[in-house]
């Protein structure tokens, strides 16, 4: 667990598929905006790419500090590249919903 500057707490949890698929799809996101030149995008690209490949608590973490000292105009760049990434995995990695079943009315 994290302490933020604001006092708020992330947790970090390794242990589903769907953290997993969250790190990666910001991996994903980095390096469609990656942009040549620019050191804190690189290293944020390849943390995110370790916390993939190796999700220990420690490159998680690693990697969630290198986003929040990443620029806030690359965070929202960001978080709008990820935004469809993250939608085309909606139905991946969610729960069933259970389908409401109609009764047939009675007359």
């Amino acid at each position: 667990m994290t302490v933020l500057p604001g006092g708020g707490r992330v947790q970090y949890r390794l242990d589903d598929e769907a953290s997993l698929c969250s790190i990666d799809i910001l991996a994903q996101a980095v390096e469609r905006i990656c942009v040549k030149g620019v050191l804190e995008l690189r290293m944020l690209r390849n943390a995110l790419r370790e916390a993939a490949t190796s999700p220990t608590p420690d490159a998680v973490k690693f990697a969630f500090a290198m986003f929040s000292r990443v620029d806030g105009d690359y965070r929202r760049l960001i978080a709008h590249e990820a935004l469809p990434l993250a939608t085309e995995q909606r139905g991946r990695y969610a729960a069933p919903r259970p389908r409401a079943v109609r009764r047939p009315r009675m007359l």
